[in-house]
């Protein structure tokens, strides 16, 4: 009963689906000023947080005029790079096509706003819009797929941003 109760709400919930992604993301409304951080995991030896700071303003600048670049903000643009290495015995029980390193690990962008709540005294910092995509692939690659994933992620925060 439960499992038939379950799929007739997933019917009637899915014509909203698609209409869901074409409208406006209302947690970016009125963003005119962000500040850019970078968390990258320390393994990370061939990528320097500066790098990637420096790579998600130039993208800002290039592809959002209106959006003011502001190391004081209090609203933040958040990239979090947690890929780590893994060797193939760590991984036993998998299909691996070569038994070296792998690196594996998300890559999320998010934006933080303040928020104020009604019981606590002060603002708290939120995480309002966020994208994550999944690295997994050889080790000595994952600079160059972080980047890639980067890429994509502010892409779709761009499309956010706009709409």
């Amino acid at each position: 009963m439960a499992a038939l109760a379950l799929s007739v709400a997933l019917l009637l919930a899915a014509p909203f689906v698609g209409r869901a992604t074409a409208e406006p993301a209302p947690a970016l409304a009125g963003l005119t000023t962000i500040g850019v951080d970078v968390a990258l995991h320390p393994s990370q030896e061939s990528l320097s947080s500066d790098e990637l700071k420096h790579r998600i303003e130039a993208r800002l600048r290039a592809a959002a005029p209106g959006l003011t670049l502001d190391p004081a903000s209090s609203t933040r643009l958040r990239l979090t790079v947690l890929v780590r290495p893994y060797n193939a015995t760590a991984l036993r029980g998998f299909w691996l096509p070569f038994s070296g390193t792998y690196g594996i690990g998300p890559v999320r962008l998010s934006v933080e706003r303040t928020a104020t709540v009604a019981s606590v005294s002060t603002p708290l910092l939120v995480s309002v819009w966020q994208a994550e995509r999944q690295a997994a692939g050889p080790w000595r690659e994952s600079p160059a797929e972080i980047v890639k994933l980067l890429d994509q992620a502010l892409s779709d925060f761009l499309d956010a941003y706009r709409r």
